[in-house]
């Protein structure tokens, strides 16, 4: 079993942001799966979905970005899986638009979301999976204000292909593992 966590904001406020790409990845492999997310309870509230035949769960936690650490912890205990078997999907805004990077473990680079799961876990060893959501058009631009933008019909354009390749690259990692989609992915 493996975890795919996509990183976002709740609600119909933040749905199309910049901020919510890894819940676009999501959303993409729910499609491609011809799957829906279950409602999650809790205090957490974690919306999840069994994915592939049941070799992964992927899931959305609708707690605000900032405070995942909780949610993706709480996962790997539900499921009893180890940090190395879960995979977060994030927005980064220091790569170029749709760009994709994997890293089998690491820093949070300034990311807040990794950094509440690097805090929650107690470790950096988990796989990320970083969507560029930089254009170098926000220079200047308040950087909150940015990744809570929504995307242009122009980004929007750009990004789609994207996401698919970060779909791709999210099964790649459930059936090869890290070391493989890294050799394929990493552009």
């Amino acid at each position: 079993m493996k975890l795919i966590v996509g990183l976002g904001n709740p609600g119909k406020k933040y749905e199309k942001t910049r901020h919510n790409t890894g819940f676009l990845v999501i959303d993409a492999l729910i499609r491609s799966d011809r799957n829906k997310l279950a409602a999650g309870t809790g205090p957490l509230q974690v919306n999840q979905s069994p994915f592939q035949n049941g070799e992964a769960v992927v899931a959305k936690p609708t707690v605000f970005m900032n405070e995942s650490g909780q949610a993706v912890r709480a996962l790997i205990e539900q499921f009893h899986v180890l940090p190395t078997e879960c995979l977060v999907v994030v927005d980064d805004v220091n790569l170029p638009l749709g760009k994709i990077r994997f890293r089998a473990q690491g820093s949070a680079g300034g990311q807040h979301g990794l950094e509440s799961i690097i805090e929650a876990l107690g470790t950096q060893d988990f796989p990320r999976l970083r969507i560029g959501i930089g254009s170098g058009d926000f220079a200047g631009c308040d950087l909150t204000e940015y990744v809570l933008g929504k995307f242009s019909k122009e980004e929007r354009e750009l990004l789609l292909p994207q996401l698919e390749r970060a779909r791709e690259a999210c099964l790649e990692w459930v059936k090869n593992g890290s070391f493989a989609m890294a050799q394929r992915y990493n552009n």
